[in-house]
């Protein structure tokens, strides 16, 4: 095997666990008490937090936070800006800082390859 061949392949090795790194981080950060998206400690105490949670998990920028009901408990329904213009309100568990509803849940799992 020539020397550039080998080369090649070391990258393409260290290319592969780099990949694989970031595929899992944030399952790891999730198992490890962690925010999956911002790293951020659970349980999230602060709005602030929640905040910088849906905007990492929605790549887009908050502007309107409200305190919802949530069964006994309450949630933040916060709003949206995000690319184009679109507007999307979502709401989020107060100290995870992740969505609600279940169908809203499985998206961001999936864009997160958890």
């Amino acid at each position: 095997m020539s020397s550039n061949a080998a080369v090649r392949l070391r990258r393409l090795g260290i290319s592969a666990g780099i990949l694989l790194m970031l595929m899992t981080t944030g399952a790891a950060r999730a198992e490890s008490g962690a925010h999956p998206c911002t790293g951020e400690r659970l349980p999230l105490s602060t709005e602030r937090q929640v905040v910088q949670a849906a905007e990492c998990l929605f790549d887009g920028r908050v502007v309107k936070v409200d305190r919802v009901s949530a069964g006994n408990d309450w949630a933040y329904r916060l709003r949206l800006l995000l690319d184009g213009g679109r507007v999307r309100t979502v709401d989020l568990n107060r100290t995870s800082g992740m969505p609600t509803n279940p169908a809203v849940l499985e998206e961001v799992n999936e864009t997160l390859d958890r």
